[in-house]
């Protein structure tokens, strides 16, 4: 099939920026916030899907609640924060339990067009949630600065060159050897515990984060 530059911009977020899509993010992000956008989304995603380059999933997510900002930000010349209140803020801001979710993904062939490491399968269904809030994460970037965007290297992509390391959700760096320049992680509801070791092990590493 012809491919026009909408599609390589989703089926390349698919195969190098995030592990998953849903229909909901994709419609918002590429094409108008109407029914009929949602419509022709879904339609366009659907040819995509019958050529072999996505696969449409469902899965059981939970509603994100609004990502409007970081809940923390942090730099190295930072004092340390208030990982409970984070924490309490992550925690509470969940309001629905999860439902079913149409999703996509890249398969292999996909993948493979773009330079990606897909297997055309989802190996965390359980993860769900949490992956949908990285990817609009993403998006959130990718629709107010497209050079950090194109800076954005996923966890899949960085996994190889961090062997034994504590992999972020996603960095913004020149590639995945190099020292980062941005950790961005998705803390869903993680608890203090959870908060103080993210926070601890960029403290180590000296590099500024984004928690959403």
């Amino acid at each position: 099939m012809q491919l026009v530059s909408r599609d390589d911009e989703i089926l390349s977020t698919l195969a190098l920026k995030v592990r998953l899509l849903s229909l909901d993010q994709v419609a918002a992000a590429w094409w108008e916030p109407t029914d009929s956008g949602r419509t022709n989304a879904r339609r366009r995603l659907a040819q995509l899907a019958s050529a072999g380059l996505m696969t449409r999933l469902h899965v059981q997510a939970r509603p994100l609640p609004p990502l409007l900002a970081p809940a923390l930000k942090w730099r190295p010349s930072d004092p340390t924060p208030d990982l409970g209140a984070v924490a309490w803020c992550l925690q509470s801001r969940w309001k629905s339990g999860p439902c079913e979710t149409p999703v996509y993904i890249a398969t292999r062939r996909g993948a493979n067009q773009y330079g990606g490491r897909g297997r055309g399968e989802l190996r965390r269904v359980f993860q769900a949630t949490h992956d949908l809030g990285v990817s609009a994460m993403y998006l959130k970037l990718y629709a107010s600065n497209r050079v950090d965007a194109d800076a954005w290297i996923g966890e899949d992509i960085l996994s190889p060159h961090r062997r034994g390391e504590k992999l972020p959700d996603a960095v913004l760096a020149d590639g995945p050897e190099s020292r980062p320049r941005l950790v961005l992680e998705f803390g869903g509801a993680y608890d203090v515990a959870r908060v103080r070791s993210f926070h601890e092990s960029c403290v180590e590493d000296e590099v500024p984060y984004e928690l959403w």
